[in-house]
This record gives C-alpha cells, structure tokens and sequence, in this order.
C-alpha cells in the first residue's frame, strides 16, 4: 500500500512539473516571438519613412515620419542597431556635410545588417549580403490616389 502511494505522488509530482516546465518553454518562446514581430513592424517602418523621405515633397512631414520612427528603435533595437542607426543618422543629418552615395549605401548597409541580425539572432545571415541602398517611394497622392 504505502508503494502505491509512493508511486501515485511520484506520478503526480512528475505531472505538474511537465506542465510547468512545458508552460515556462512556451511563454519564453512566444515572448521572444512578440518581441521578434514588434522589431520587425519597427525596422520596416523606419525604412518605409526612409524610403518615403528620397520623393517626398513635404521635407516636414518626411522629417517627422523618420524621426518617430528612428525614436522607437532606440528603444527596442539592440544595441548594434542603435549604435548604426545613430552612426546613419549622424551622417545624413541636414547639418553634416555632404556623403557620397558609397558612403551613404556603406553606413546604411551596415544598418540594415545589424537590424538583420537582431532580426534572425544569427550574423550568418549576412553572408555574402550585398551594400544596398533603397528605392524611394512616392507619395501616395503622386501614385494616381489620394493623401
């Protein structure tokens, strides 16, 4: 009888340690997958606002748009991101001198790369990652619609 016994609390002590243990795992991971999402929704925003601001016609409102977006990353992006992300900024702020394109792609390269990596947790994935520069985005309005 007292084995029984033994046996029975052994089974329900091993239980509820599995469903806690299984619990902790998938928070922790559905914890890293939101977090994951929001950097993602963040680090393409800031490079819509970036790639909104090459066309725009209204230097104020594509101001405000990469400023409110450059603002958030500070603080969700690691802080390779954030140490890029001020480096990018930095070089293009109206009151720097002139970059060359080169310069301009390398330091935005850079950025993107570490957003990357903060991305997929991983520096492989920038493996043979070319210097890139983005495409401007023309104002919805001057798309044939309406702002």
């Amino acid at each position: 009888m007292k084995t029984e016994i033994i046996v029975a609390i052994l089974s329900a002590f091993t239980t509820i340690m599995t469903l806690i243990i299984t619990n902790y795992f998938t928070k922790r991971n559905q914890l890293k997958l939101d977090e994951r999402k929001l950097k993602e929704e963040y680090y393409t925003n800031y490079i819509k606002a970036l790639s909104e601001n090459v066309l725009s016609t209204d230097f104020n409102k594509a101001s405000d748009s990469i400023s409110d977006a450059q603002n958030k990353l500070l603080l969700i992006g690691s802080s390779d991101v954030v140490e890029n992300l001020m480096a990018f900024h930095n070089a293009v702020k109206p009151s720097s001198p002139p970059l060359t394109g080169s310069e301009h792609d390398i330091l935005l390269t850079k950025l993107i790369k570490s957003m990357r990596v903060d991305l997929f947790g991983n520096i492989k994935v920038n493996n043979n990652y070319p210097t890139i520069h983005l495409t401007g985005i023309a104002p919805y309005d001057k798309r044939g619609g309406q702002s």
